[in-house]
């Protein structure tokens, strides 16, 4: 496992994250839907959207991802579970094409390939270039913060009143992300669909079904012993 790779890897993941735990279902349910025109309904969304985030406690999910590289023209799909539980823990455990194991209890995020036979163990603050993902592990949904808020209108958008897409971009350089995209469904204020663009033009498109909020899921879960025949890489602190 290269390491740059893996904390690419997991700062993608950990960004839609971010915005998909904002898409449960939450006190916005039967809402009546908004125009999508107006600056003032953008702003409603926005706050609707993350007042769902900032009450999710632990999140179950299963998980579709597809990756498209530019250079490459290749367009690769993958599957699995996804479970947050606040503060500081995500598990996503890849089932498909192959299995691997991103998983953090707070402190130190474990990265294991079974085909590989190693375990990369690191810090988690030493993971990430960006503080973007660990203020969302510690429950922090202020998207305003970090990101400049623009409708994206389209003929498919203005044929569909229930649906708006969201262009989020970070008001300060985010290694790895440029742009964010969010489609929201405007009846149940669920982000159906989280796209992420990095530098050099390749996506990230992630969605969650069977999603389960707020279940009082255990630590357990979040924790990881790395088995007795793998090798554990330990890369040095920045």
């Amino acid at each position: 496992m290269r390491r740059d790779g893996v904390r690419a890897k997991w700062r993608t993941l950990l960004l839609a994250a971010m915005f998909l735990a904002g898409s449960a279902e939450g006190p916005w349910m039967g809402a009546r839907p908004l125009a999508a025109s107006a600056g003032s309904d953008l702003d409603q969304i926005v706050d609707k959207v993350q007042a769902t985030c900032s009450k999710v406690h632990d999140l179950s999910a299963r998980f579709h991802q597809t990756v498209s590289s530019r250079a490459a023209g290749a367009v690769q799909e993958a599957s699995g579970i996804f479970l947050v539980k606040r503060p500081g823990k995500m598990r996503w455990e890849y089932q498909k094409p192959e299995a691997r194991l991103f998983v953090t209890d707070g402190k130190t995020l474990w990265v294991y390939s079974p085909a590989d036979k190693q375990v990369l163990a690191q810090d988690v603050s030493e993971a990430f270039a960006s503080r973007v993902p660990l203020s969302f592990l510690a429950g922090d949904c202020q998207l305003r913060h970090d990101f400049s808020i623009a409708p994206v209108e389209h003929a498919g958008t203005r044929a569909s009143p229930t649906t708006k897409i969201l262009d989020l971009r970070p008001v300060r350089p985010e290694a790895g992300i440029s742009r964010v995209l969010l489609e929201v469904n405007l009846q149940s204020y669920t982000v159906e669909k989280t796209t992420l663009f990095d530098a050099a033009g390749n996506t990230t498109v992630i969605t969650l079904t069977n999603l389960k909020l707020n279940t009082g899921l255990g630590d357990q879960q979040f924790q990881f012993t790395p088995p007795a025949d793998v090798t554990v890489i330990n890369p040095a602190k920045r």
